[in-house]
């Protein structure tokens, strides 16, 4: 897919963290069918994988509009019920209370596997081109920064992960008081380096935070579809299915708008 800011060089990219950076391991799909196998609900492991995309959607509008972490504990627990309803009946199971209640307090104990366990960062591993494509962008002159969605600055994490050298600037949303897609949480990242919206690109996993956000402030956006849930046809953004690919896409637009980096 074309670039429609193509005139302009790319001299930002901003990531955002889950799922485009890290990722959980095992699967947050995986953790609910094992969760389900608990309660005798049996599962689809690829309508749960696709299901998340539909619960993740909800999760970022309802965040947006309140983000979780200041709602009182009653409203965070009936938001939390809502996610698994939402999630269990994209996934084609039935979802009375009963089944929610049971499959949220079994989902939950998942995050004491041995997987989890063994690290104080909840089981996250890097993807292993995080790394290579961030210094071909670095050596390119290409700025990075991360831009993410959490309830503590993920500085520590990005360290833990072993790529926050890398980056230029590191942006939580908890720090700024703003969530994606709020636009004040973009600004947050290429005002400081002072670069034009125009002149950056950010890439993500979800369209509702991370794509329709970084539109809407008149920077470029792209997609990352790890896990091939995406539909093309669908989306007005290029996809790309891991980063080097993406750092491609970079240097095709840059040398077409003559910036040499």
């Amino acid at each position: 897919m074309s670039d429609k800011n193509s005139s302009s060089p790319i001299r930002l990219v901003t990531f955002d963290l889950y799922d485009t950076l890290i990722e959980l391991h095992p699967k947050r799909w995986e953790r609910l069918q094992t969760a389900l196998d608990r309660i005798g609900i049996s599962s689809n492991l690829e309508l749960l994988r696709s299901a998340d995309l539909v619960a993740e959607d909800f999760f970022t509008i309802e965040n947006g509009r309140t983000p979780i972490r200041d709602r009182a504990a009653a409203e965070r627990e009936q938001f939390r019920l809502e996610y698994m309803r939402i999630w269990l009946e994209a996934a084609e199971i039935s979802a009375d209370d009963h089944t929610v209640r049971s499959a949220r307090q079994q989902y939950m104990a998942e995050y004491e596997t041995p997987a989890v366990e063994s690290g104080t960062f909840g089981g996250y591993q890097v993807f292993a081109d995080v790394v290579p494509a961030l210094r071909k962008l670095q050596q390119a002159g290409v700025k990075r920064a991360v831009i993410s969605n959490a309830d503590d600055d993920v500085t520590e994490l990005c360290t833990h992960m072993a790529f926050a050298h890398e980056m230029n600037l590191i942006v939580t949303s908890a720090i700024v008081g703003y969530e994606k897609p709020d636009p004040r949480t973009f600004r947050a990242a290429f005002e400081p380096l002072a670069i034009a919206p125009a002149e950056v690109l950010h890439i993500g996993d979800q369209p509702q935070s991370d794509v329709s956000g970084s539109l809407s402030v008149g920077m470029r956006a792209a997609l990352i579809d790890r896990y091939h849930r995406h539909d093309p046809q669908n989306h007005e953004v290029p996809i790309f299915t891991g980063l080097l690919d993406l750092v491609d896409h970079v240097f095709e637009v840059n040398a077409t708008a003559g910036w040499p980096g």
